[in-house]
């Protein structure tokens, strides 16, 4: 699933960033990077943006756009 469409409050880790090197850079410099454990908090309103909490406790907001290409597995789903 893409962390986009994560449930809310739910802990899940991060696979892949499938964003432009220039995105991704920032947002690993941020701490959204794979293996990272990461919650979605927040969902805005049409289409707006997501808040999303990574582990060690930085809050991010994603533009859905960036969300949808961050692939995200339930925490626990694989073993």
């Amino acid at each position: 699933m893409t962390l986009d469409q994560a449930p809310l409050r739910t802990a899940v880790t991060v696979s892949t960033l499938g964003l432009p090197a220039t995105e991704q850079h920032r947002l690993t410099a941020l701490g959204l990077r794979r293996n990272a454990r990461v919650e979605v908090v927040r969902r805005a309103p049409f289409g707006g943006p997501l808040a999303v909490r990574v582990s060690g406790g930085s809050l991010l907001a994603l533009r859905r756009r960036q969300a949808q290409h961050v692939l995200v597995a339930e925490v626990g789903a694989d073993g």
